[in-house]
């Protein structure tokens, strides 16, 4: 019963499609989700919540990120992408700190 009501708070925080993916530990289809959406990236400590429990899959999810802000920040419109105003300024140069070259891109 205490481990059904931590997996309902833990999962209360993320959407449907959020909570799918990190069930089926598609973790590079969830950073691509977020980058796409202009979400800000999630921590390693925030993907553990979820599941990621290892460096492999925290990069998985961070590759993932990286490629959907390109394409957030590219300013590639699809059907599946949602511009968020909630971070307008999160794709100027020298915004943020998610930077391709600070991470290694």
């Amino acid at each position: 019963m205490i481990s059904l009501a931590a997996v309902l708070v833990l999962t209360a925080c993320v959407s449907q499609y959020e909570a799918q993916l990190s069930q089926q530990q598609e973790w590079e289809q969830l950073g691509a989700y977020h980058g796409a959406q202009g979400y800000r990236e999630w921590d390693q400590d925030r993907l553990s919540k979820q599941g990621a429990m290892t460096e492999t899959e925290y990069e998985k999810y961070r590759a993932g990120y990286m490629k959907g802000r390109f394409e957030y920040c590219s300013g590639k419109k699809q059907v599946s992408t949602v511009v968020n105003p909630g971070y307008p300024d999160e794709c100027n140069n020298g915004q943020g700190s998610y930077g391709l070259i600070d991470r290694g891109y």
